[in-house]
Order: structure tokens, then sequence, then C-alpha cells
């Protein structure tokens, strides 16, 4: 971004949503204020200002074409920022997903407790992959384990591979339960 902008500029700048629509928008290529205004159906000037407004704060940059001009990231990092938010946002995603799922302790059928406290990787994983291939459907298996990267791990391929999963935190110990479906 370059020293013109601080981090107060960048954050005011991406707090509207119009301006990270624009954003998405440049991810797949570099447009044109009437490019972006016809793609958003928003009022030409409008796209041209926020574009503008988004190259004063450093984020984009100007790039003279035969058709015009074009705006694209200033930097690879502004560009990585993005893609690291979008990830963020799809692991919040994730998140809201594992939380609201319906109470797998009211499941009606039947749990098994696998008890990993004091265990670190890989062990927690590989034993919680070899019970999940047990599991039979309807079935929940309720992993307790007390290293943080294990449980983030067991969380995620058992999500990836279509289980039912929820998390409890206490204190230093994640309960996770996983139900197959």
């Amino acid at each position: 971004m370059g020293r013109r902008g601080s981090v107060l500029t960048l954050f005011k700048t991406l707090s509207n949503q119009t301006r990270l629509d624009i954003l998405m928008l440049l991810r797949d290529s570099c447009l044109t204020a009437s490019e972006v205004a016809e793609k958003l159906k928003i009022n030409p000037s409008t796209a041209y200002r926020y574009l503008n407004q988004m190259v004063k704060a450093g984020i984009l940059k100007v790039l003279k074409t035969p058709e015009g001009d074009r705006y694209d990231f200033s930097s690879v990092q502004v560009f990585r920022m993005l893609e690291a938010a979008v990830e963020l946002l799809h692991e919040n995603e994730k998140e809201k997903k594992i939380s609201s799922i319906t109470s797998v302790e009211e499941s009606s059928g039947s749990t098994k407790l696998l008890d990993m406290r004091g265990q670190i990787c890989p062990v927690p994983e590989i034993t919680t992959r070899k019970e999940l291939e047990k599991l039979q459907p309807g079935e929940t298996l309720i992993i307790v384990c007390d290293y943080p990267l294990s449980g983030e791990r067991i969380t995620s391929f058992s999500l990836r591979e279509g289980y039912e999963v929820a998390t409890e935190q206490i204190g230093s110990v994640m309960k996770i339960y996983i139900k197959k479906p």
C-alpha cells in the first residue's frame, strides 16, 4: 500500500460495502470504472469516485490502456490481504455451521468417548480417524483433547469428510462431538 496509506485509512476505506464489492470484482481481473458500474449496477460516477478513493488510499492503481483507465490492486500484498479476508470469512461461516448443528448430545444414536488429554499430535488425529471408520450412521464420537492443533485438525478433517461437528471449549480442553449422518 505504500507510505501514503495508514491502517486507519485502509479500514475506513474498506468499511464501505460497495468498495468491498468492487475489490471482490477485481480479484478476477482489472476493470474500467464503466465495467465496475455495469457489473455492480451502480452509477458510473459512483464507481469512478470509489475507485479513485481506493487509488488515493494506496489500495488500487490505475493502468493506462487504449480502452481507458483500468483499475487493479496496487500490490500483491493487497491482493493477498483480500484473499486472506475471504478465507477468514469462510472459516467464520464454517464455525457458524459447526456451532449451529442441532445438539449432538440429544442425538438418538449411541455415543463413544475418546479421551485424548495429554496426547499430542499426531496421536489424537490418527486415533480419531480409526474410530471414525468404525462409526455407524447416527452414532456420535466425543473427543476430549487438550492439544489445540489436534482439536483444530480433527474438527477440520471431520467437516471435510461430511460429518456433523459441534465443539465446546472448556478452559484448555476442547470437546468435539462428531456425528456420522
